[in-house]
């Protein structure tokens, strides 16, 4: 009973924290892992059917 009342006291304090926590701060790091992966992807590609049999794929071009 007691210690259910501790952890209840803890996550309560920690919501608090979390809620009062710099939104700047957390959307930086956001920022910079979006920018990373973005860095890595390759870029999107436009793709169409192939006209003669309709099974194949065939890359048109790079979209931008």
């Amino acid at each position: 009973m007691i210690q259910g009342l501790i952890v209840k006291v803890l996550i309560k304090q920690i919501m608090k924290a979390i809620e009062k926590a710099d939104d700047n701060r957390i959307a930086r790091s956001h920022n910079k892992r979006l920018k990373a992966l973005e860095k890595d992807s390759h870029p999107a590609q436009e793709y169409i059917c192939c006209r003669k049999c309709g099974c194949r794929i065939a890359k048109s071009k790079v979209k931008k």
